[in-house]
């Protein structure tokens, strides 16, 4: 580079940035499983490996899928959102925001 200033100042800011960016508060999508639907069909769910299925196997009958994460809380994906994954082809990704409140059992 002709002007190494200008050089020096992206090579301190690439060092500043690059420590706030690895840490962001992103939802980790570590496990993938695959379950089969009432019609056969099979889907993908990607799901953060911190989460625990509720129901346990592999088949889903007409009742939504339903996981529990760190914090106790229960996720429930319902069997339509599964169909439409299935029918696109395509990993079924749960919404974070969309949490079923905490069962106190």
């Amino acid at each position: 580079m002709k002007n190494p200033f200008a050089f020096i100042t992206l090579l301190a800011a690439a060092l500043v940035a690059a420590p706030t960016l690895s840490y962001a508060d992103d939802a980790r999508w570590e496990s993938l499983r695959v379950f089969t639907l009432d019609n056969g069909s099979n889907v993908a769910v990607a799901v953060p490996s911190e989460w625990n299925q509720v129901d346990k196997g592999n088949t889903l009958g007409k009742k939504p899928l339903r996981f529990r994460d760190v914090s106790g809380a229960e996720v429930a994906i319902p069997v339509a959102a599964l169909e439409r994954a299935s029918a696109d082809k395509r990993v079924f990704r749960p919404d974070l925001a969309q949490r079923v409140a905490r069962n106190e059992r």
